[in-house]
């Protein structure tokens, strides 16, 4: 049944929660087509693959990992001080 079919919904047209719960005219696959056994088949050998070095970009660029997160620490540790001090200059002044 298509989803354009009006005869299993209300007069209001609006569907009733009954007919949105069932699973039976839910367009949605879980799998259980050949395709899909092959690129899942193909997506399991290529996690399984032998690697030769770290996955992922931060355990390849451990340098760079550590500069990333000392600055977002150090901004995130001296941004309200400064802040802090811009308004007391300025309240000052102003």
């Amino acid at each position: 049944m298509s989803i354009t079919s009006q005869g299993q919904f209300p007069v209001s047209g609006t569907p009733s929660f009954a007919a949105l719960a069932d699973s039976s005219s839910a367009p949605v696959t879980f799998g259980y087509y050949q395709q899909n056994v092959a690129e899942a088949r193909a997506a399991v050998e290529h996690n399984r693959a032998v690697r030769r070095g770290p996955i992922g970009w931060w355990n390849r660029h451990p340098v760079l990992t550590a500069g990333l997160s000392f600055a977002v620490t150090l901004n995130l540790a001296l941004l309200p001080m400064a802040q802090n001090a811009m308004l007391t200059v300025l309240g000052n002044v102003l």
